[in-house]
């Protein structure tokens, strides 16, 4: 039995909690790893370039941010996103002309929720997204949390020893029978046969380098991920799990509870993120688009850092 009430425990915060950033705005650090709230902004409101910037510092310093109450509609969403880079069109909808950029994720007793395990959107592609963004429309009393992980604090919790084996490996990404199975369900077979004609296997580093920071991130996408380059099965399918395995450690996570309104942008070149399923049959609805990224970048393969 889920409880009702609109009041969180966060909502009221010891001042001690905030931290006034360089440029004026209010941010609060959910945990010692990744993420923050950002507070005293409106995303409804056309951002200065100068906030906008400073927003996107915060993403790449946080990994992930979030802002409450912002209850954004479609073209305020999209708007907002639009700020930062090109739209980002998912391979399906493209294939099937519809071209949307922004999605609605709508779960309800007839539709339930996908259940996708830890992943980075699109790794599956030669240049996945840049930066998501997710804002929440209906949200149930209980459940329905996201989770985000740190590859930055993956990486930076490994030895040396296994941090120059990771900068030296590569792995193979591709669609995963979940993904499949969703779009044949809702488009058909031939569907799926034309996005893995479009769409082979490819190949990306294991440690990714952040396009403006250089810091180097373990890049994991567990649904996605299939072989390690070089390494026989077993061997691949061993180094995949014991690595994938560090994801479920909380220390380097951030869970939200999601209340109406609220709006996370992260980066999707130094985490992966799950939704959680347990609000099922409860309606939760969503609204999210990403930005183009560009193809990922790992160390020299002399690199001793």
């Amino acid at each position: 039995m889920c409880a009702g009430g609109d009041v969180r425990d966060d909502d009221v915060m010891a001042p001690a909690l905030l931290a006034r950033s360089d440029r004026g705005l209010d941010v609060e650090r959910l945990t010692g790893s990744i993420g923050a709230v950002v507070h005293g902004i409106d995303l409804s409101a056309r951002l200065a370039d100068a906030d906008i910037e400073h927003l996107r510092d915060l993403v790449v310093e946080h990994q992930v941010v979030f802002v409450r109450g912002q209850r954004l509609d479609e073209a305020q969403h999209r708007a907002l996103a639009e700020r930062f880079g090109e739209l980002s069109v998912h391979p399906v909808a493209r294939l099937t002309d519809s071209a949307r950029a922004v999605s609605v994720i709508d779960d309800t007793p007839d539709h339930p929720p996908a259940g996708f395990d830890w992943h980075t959107d699109l790794s599956w592609t030669v240049e996945p997204p840049d930066l998501g963004f997710l804002s929440a429309v209906l949200i149930p009393p209980c459940g329905g949390d996201t989770l985000w992980a740190s590859g930055r604090a993956l990486y930076e919790r490994l030895d040396p020893s296994q941090q120059r084996l990771c900068r030296a490996l590569r792995v193979v990404h591709a669609p995963d029978r979940t993904l499949l199975d969703t779009v044949r369900r809702h488009h058909g077979e031939e569907l799926v046969d034309r996005l893995l004609a479009e769409h082979p296997p490819v190949e990306h580093p294991l440690v990714r380098l952040h396009a403006t920071t250089g810091r180097p991130a373990l890049w994991l996408s567990p649904l996605y991920a299939t072989k390690v380059v070089g390494l026989d099965d077993t061997d691949s399918r061993r180094l995949l799990d014991v690595l994938h395995r560090q994801i479920d450690d909380p220390e380097v996570q951030a869970r939200w509870r999601w209340a109406e309104g609220d709006v996370a942008i992260w980066d999707e070149t130094s985490t992966c993120h799950r939704a959680l399923t347990d609000h099922a049959p409860q309606r939760r609805t969503m609204r999210r688009c990403a930005t183009v990224g560009d193809r990922p970048v790992g160390p020299p393969a002399s690199s001793d850092r």
